[in-house]
């Protein structure tokens, strides 16, 4: 098993993040650097419909950036609680010329990670095509090594019988 030492993790505070934010322990060095990193969008151009009267998209986006300090720090306080070397990034695409998956990318390539770490939501049919998959664009746009981490829903949604035979 390949032993990584600069891990990028890309979070977004769902249990999947917090799943992905687990397995670092499986892939990194003892003396490895995690950089945990944290996408914040520009309200303008997620929810352009909301009205005329910008006072409310940057209440949304002040929200956002709030949270997203949040979600860093509980991240970086659980790796460093591991002992391992952590920094944190919060990566706002007002200021980038690109897409979420875009923004992990270059962060990852002037960083240099050794690996990406990412948690998947595993969403298919409707709910894929309306909301995309952020960990499939970046998986097709990426260089470097990826982890997909499935969260503990995906596990839960396994037929009973598969669950069992994992058991035994």
């Amino acid at each position: 098993m390949a032993i990584y030492k600069k891990i990028l993790l890309a979070i977004d505070g769902s249990p999947t993040s917090a799943q992905a934010l687990k397995q670092i322990a499986n892939f990194a060095a003892p003396d490895a650097t995690v950089r945990v990193v944290h996408v914040v969008e520009d309200p303008l151009t997620t929810f352009p419909m909301i009205n005329d009267d910008f006072t409310y998209i940057e209440l949304l986006r002040e929200v956002s950036v709030a949270e997203g300090k949040k979600i860093l720090a509980k991240a970086e306080a659980d790796l460093r609680s591991q002992g391992y070397e952590v920094q944190t990034s919060m990566l706002d695409l007002r200021d980038m010329d690109c897409d979420i998956p875009g923004a992990i990318k270059a962060e990852g390539e002037k960083w240099g990670a050794d690996l990406t770490v990412l948690g998947t939501h595993g969403r298919r049919g409707v709910r894929r095509m309306l909301m995309g998959s952020v960990a499939e664009h970046f998986v097709r746009i990426s260089e470097r090594p990826v982890l997909l981490v499935h969260g503990n829903e995906q596990a839960s949604k396994k037929p009973a019988q598969e669950n069992l035979a994992s058991k035994e």
